[in-house]
């Protein structure tokens, strides 16, 4: 009676579930964290979750990983030093230069993915999905994956939108609002970062549209030949879940495809294991700042270390600090460690502070915890992040390439202000308010589209509008156009009565 019962069990479990795959081909850990969080939730419901990533997953029942890891590209990382040469030139150069970044590393993606053999093998298998979740970031080859499948898709970003990937979903990417994603233009951009936003956007479309996808395309096409236009398998998504939401990052304008998830990842269970770095946190009677520059830059400039250290070394405060630094012998007032458990250290209540690169995970899990941000952008979206969150009210920025001590400790006094710490935490309170939690939000939108097959249409018209319907060109033209004839029929008509009145009058003085 026990067996069939637990048999019975087991079917009602499979029977529920959905077979789901995930391509996530980007190798930077940041978008692994986000993604796994995920993932690992969806196989703990009892999906059949098979992933295709870079990154070591834990072992679960439900879940099947295909690695694409190798000696090569083990994780992304950042040349920081390289990278601000650049932005000390032009935010131009540096958005350039970030595109030509972009296309080796989708170039390099998008040929891990479609030529692994383990995915060619799950191709030619013949296996059913529910549903494919495209990671979002530089390169579309996971949704040629997704269409030889023949499989509906959801799209993920772990940051905010890609300037490429508004017109897909028919979203309004208005420079006059829409803060740019490589410098921190704002939502109130004055006129020439509005001009320089638009040059930086029609740029990075074009060679995204032009030379990224292109390439990638071709890489698609030498293993699957039959394979349509990425951009059209972009567009044929039935919904993106990204890393953002609107406490921080600012009301947007999208339509129901849209789902903002900022903070999917953070498990507010999440505890610190390190006995000595819990003493150390436990014993600040003054509080703690944390500082960490993410996981990405590989080589953080020593120039902007050596202003951290001499900021420790004379500051009355308590560190911690998530560096690979080797030649320095720390102060007793700092804990120094390669790793940290970063959002529980976030949240435990001696922590005060936080300098930061403003990368979207650090930036909503210190949103999260209600902890304010010295903002220190590097690359990429970070500066579009840095300058949501002075904007919220949670963060004080500074420029990377003015940075010293003495800005750092005047930035520091400035979050650890009263008032700054309140506003911090309500906020907090902000973005803990929702219907639902991020990750319940992304696992029901997720099971939507399972359940309704793809068929369910979430799209707005304005992804196929063509240019001249979307901004009213026809009308305008038509209304143009009636305007020029009507004064044309006007002045005519005027024109003819005035010299039949000239005649008449003319007839009358003979």
């Amino acid at each position: 009676m026990k067996t069939l019962i637990i048999l019975l069990m087991c079917f009602v479990l499979n029977s529920d579930g959905y077979k789901i795959l995930g391509i996530f081909p980007h190798s930077a850990r940041s978008h692994h964290i986000y993604f796994t969080a995920l993932v690992e939730e969806l196989a703990r419901k009892q999906h059949d979750v098979t992933v295709i990533n870079y990154h070591p997953m834990r072992t679960l029942p439900k879940l099947r990983q295909i690695s694409l890891q190798d000696k090569e590209n083990a994780s992304a990382t950042v040349d920081i030093e390289k990278r601000l040469s650049f932005l000390s030139v032009s935010d131009i150069s540096t958005a350039y230069a970030t595109a030509q970044v972009f296309k080796n590393i989708a170039n390099t993606n998008c040929r891990k993915l479609v030529r692994h053999p383990e995915v060619q093998e799950l191709i030619k298998s013949g296996q059913q999905f529910d549903l494919v979740i495209v990671e979002q970031f530089v390169t579309d080859c996971g949704f040629a994956i997704a269409y030889k499948l023949n499989a509906p898709t959801i799209g993920i970003a772990a940051h905010i939108l890609s300037p490429w990937t508004y017109s897909r979903l028919g979203a309004p990417n208005n420079p006059a609002f829409v803060p740019n994603h490589f410098f921190g233009s704002g939502t109130k951009p004055n006129l020439f970062n509005k001009i320089k936003s638009i040059i930086i956007n029609l740029g990075m479309n074009y060679y995204y549209e032009n030379v990224i996808q292109k390439s990638d395309q071709e890489i698609v096409n030498e293993v699957y030949p039959d394979t349509p236009l990425l951009e059209d398998l972009g567009k044929n998504m039935s919904l993106i879940l990204i890393n953002q939401y609107f406490p921080l990052t600012s009301p947007r304008l999208y339509s129901c495809n849209v789902v903002e998830v900022g903070g999917l990842h953070v498990n507010q269970h999440d505890s610190i294991g390190d006995q000595a770095l819990l003493e150390f946190l436990d014993s600040a009677n003054n509080g703690v700042i944390y500082i960490s520059f993410g996981s990405v830059a590989s080589n953080i400039p020593r120039r902007l270390s050596n202003e951290i250290i001499k900021l420790i070394e004379r500051s009355n405060l308590k560190f911690i600090w998530k560096t690979d630094i080797t030649d320095w012998a720390p102060p007793s007032n700092v804990f120094v460690g390669k790793w940290m458990p970063q959002a529980a250290v976030l949240c435990h209540p001696k922590v005060i502070g936080f300098i930061s690169h403003s990368g979207m995970l650090s930036t909503s899990e210190a949103m999260h915890c209600g902890v304010p941000i010295v903002s220190v952008p590097l690359f990429g979206e970070q500066f579009a992040n840095g300058r949501s969150a002075v904007e919220s009210g949670i963060a004080v920025p500074v420029d990377i390439l003015t940075i010293s001590d003495k800005i750092l400790e005047k930035a520091l006094e400035m979050i650890l202000d009263e008032d700054f710490q309140k506003k911090a935490k309500e906020l907090s309170q902000l973005w803990k308010d929702r219907p639902l939690s991020p990750m319940d939000t992304a696992v029901f939108w997720i099971e939507y589209v399972a359940r309704n097959q793809g068929k369910v249409y979430m799209k707005p018209p304005t992804v196929d509008l063509p240019f001249y319907e979307y901004f009213l060109l026809d009308v305008i033209s038509v209304v143009a156009l009636l305007i020029i004839v009507t004064i044309f029929i006007v002045k005519k008509v005027l024109s003819i009565t005035l010299s039949i009145w000239k005649a008449t009058q003319k007839k009358k003085n003979d």
